[in-house]
């Protein structure tokens, strides 16, 4: 695997870490039942952004800079910031998937631990049912 395509496969991971380091304390400032989770989950992708970071550093990579801003759809209650949050964990899982698929053993270990890890893209009070593995635009029905 090259470095350029693993650079830039982490690259596009890093800027949605930033995002999302970003979109929890934006979560968990105006609702009192999201704030646990919100900064549980702040702190899981500080840490992976910062890991990110090194590993683009030993790489050699320059590593994407933070936006200036996100663009989020207006958190007007508990139902539209769960929605974010689900939305950017939706999209951090598809790029450690990027990865996982396209990297050297080390990388895609971390990839696949990292799209493992708590949170979940499932908020309190709502599940999320996964694709079905065989059909992949089917979702399995709920028990």
């Amino acid at each position: 695997m090259s470095t350029v395509s693993t650079g830039d496969d982490l690259n596009a991971w890093l800027a949605l870490e930033h995002e999302a380091v970003w979109l929890y304390p934006v979560i968990g400032a105006p609702f009192d039942g999201l704030r646990a989770r919100a900064n549980q989950s702040f702190e899981a992708h500080r840490d992976t952004r910062d890991a990110l970071l090194a590993r683009l550093d030993r790489l050699g990579v320059e590593p994407v800079s933070t936006a200036l801003s996100y663009r989020t759809h207006a958190l007007k209650n508990v139902a539209s910031a769960r929605r974010a949050a689900r939305d950017i964990e939706s999209r951090i899982s598809a790029a450690c998937l990027q990865v996982a698929g396209r990297s050297d053993a080390d990388t895609r270990t971390f990839a696949v631990k990292s799209s493992r890890r708590p949170p979940s893209p499932t908020w309190p009070g709502e599940r999320v049912p996964k694709p079905s593995p065989v059909c992949p635009d089917r979702r399995p029905t709920s028990p």
